[in-house]
């Protein structure tokens, strides 16, 4: 494959597999885990190409999964360790010794580390990455990663990236979370722009601008929802959560909690008594600030009127 080549359905089930054996975890000297969640990630062009075949891919990866670990386990009743165990058990009976033979390790048994395997695709947020980008990042439970609320403070991973010559190389690696760059975000334009709103949800990084004087924030669904910023995160977050207006008389913005679960400012949480009134209060909005969405978003403000 070529630098500027994106990945086929192919490469992608390749790399599927290679994160599949790279992230096995023994629980014990007699049980291996191998993880039931993989995330792929590939760059834009490579994604809009792929999307109509996701559906299959992930079908045929789920049957690779299930093939290649029915043949480890097969693997290890069948080898030599297999053939080692059975002489040694059959050793025991022989001589009697039933308390070796309880003893006897029984080789190591490979286990998906939940009931069912779980494969989703996304567009890469690497800065950099070329159409050729292909990562796949496991994880031993079934809940996105993105779906854990609050802010995590560190995140840990392991990723099986595909090099340029086809080879794939898995690294775990620690990173704290930031939020999207300056340097990125002052690239859109930003004519008559009052504000900009950066955030990250399930979809990845995003930039809003905001150019007329009221927006409404919320969560999609599938209900048509006159929504600015239509975020694809938890139910907890509202499908309609908040509104922010600029008054151009005093040049400053407030911020009115319509939630459920609430709204924070910098952290502190807006106050509500309970009442259908309390959702009719605009709140001051500071010119940069962070506006928490039922802790489960978490939107960058910045003022940029004059």
């Amino acid at each position: 494959m070529t630098h500027r080549e994106r990945p086929t359905a192919r490469n992608i089930l390749d790399g599927i597999l290679q994160a599949m054996y790279d992230a096995q975890e023994p629980l014990d000297e007699h049980l291996v885990l191998v993880p039931a969640q993989y995330e792929v990630y590939v760059h834009p062009e490579a994604y809009l190409a792929l999307q109509p075949l996701f559906p299959r891919i992930k079908a045929h990866a789920e049957t690779r999964l299930d093939e290649e670990l029915e043949r480890l386990n097969q693997r290890r009743a069948d080898g030599l360790e297999g053939w080692m165990q059975r002489l040694w058990h059959a050793l025991g009976r022989l001589l009697s010794a039933e308390r070796y033979a309880r003893r006897t390790p029984q080789g190591r048994v490979f286990e998906r580390s939940a009931s069912r395997w779980q494969i989703e695709f996304a567009v890469t947020a690497e800065p950099g990455a070329e159409p050729s980008y292909l990562a796949v990042e496991t994880d031993f439970g079934t809940t996105p990663r993105t779906a854990y609320r609050g802010r995590p403070t560190v995140h840990i991973r392991r990723r099986t990236t595909m090099l340029p010559d086809g080879r794939f190389e898995t690294v775990l690696s620690a990173s704290r979370p930031s939020a999207p760059s300056r340097a990125t975000a002052d690239v859109l334009p930003r004519r008559d722009a009052l504000a900009r709103l950066r955030y990250e949800d399930h979809r990845g990084a995003h930039v809003y601008y905001m150019k007329k004087e009221e927006i409404v924030i919320g969560r999609r669904d599938d209900t048509p929802r006159d929504l600015d910023i239509a975020l694809d995160t938890l139910p907890d977050v509202s499908r309609e959560h908040l509104r922010i207006r600029y008054d151009p008389e005093r040049r400053a913005f407030a911020l009115r909690d319509v939630s459920q679960y609430g709204v924070t400012i910098n952290g502190a949480r807006l106050p509500t008594d309970g009442s259908e009134t309390a959702s009719t209060v605009w709140h001051p909005l500071p010119g940069s600030a962070e506006i928490g969405l039922a802790d489960a978003v978490f939107i960058q403000f910045d003022a940029l009127s004059p």
